[in-house]
């Protein structure tokens, strides 16, 4: 029953190192997405630096200007509230890793606890083996010694 009961611990502990290493994958993915957000930005402030050279040069289009202006300034607005998010979402991962490492903690704890108790019981067992054994030594030597009276009494009596 306890090696059950270890199995099922490093089974939760591989699940648990699982998790982790997929989290973990999952945060590089972020930070690459992150990255090319970033990059996004970059390349949509290029553009407008474009747009505005544009808006001097091309005075006669200026509504088209302002309309393309307006669009970009609503995608980088967008890009923004997706960083936004994006950190808020790893800010929520660093919590939920913290909260894994404290439940891995414990969980090493707990393991720790069975371990000794297993030890524990392990000891106990195996001192009422001995008990059982000298026990059975004893009761071997009573039956011997029985059946040596018995084999002399018929002995005596047969004679």
């Amino acid at each position: 029953m306890s090696e059950q009961r270890l199995e099922h611990v490093e089974d939760m502990l591989s699940q648990l190192i699982s998790m982790v290493g997929g989290m973990r994958t999952e945060q590089t993915a972020m930070k690459e997405q992150l990255n090319g957000a970033v990059k996004d930005q970059t390349d949509m402030k290029t553009q407008l630096n474009d747009v505005s050279k544009e808006q001097t040069d091309m005075k006669t289009q200026l509504n088209g200007v302002s309309k393309e202006q307006t669009e970009m300034k609503t995608q980088l607005n967008g890009v923004f509230k997706e960083q936004t998010v994006i950190k808020e979402d790893q800010a929520s991962m660093r919590e939920e890793l913290t909260s894994i490492k404290t439940d891995q903690s414990s969980m090493r704890e707990v393991m720790t606890s069975m371990k000794t108790e297993s030890d524990r019981r392990h000891r106990e067992i195996m001192d009422e083996f001995k008990i059982l054994r000298a026990d059975q030594d004893h009761i071997w030597s009573k039956t011997v010694q029985n059946e040596r009276d018995i084999a002399q009494l018929k002995h005596r009596f047969s004679n």
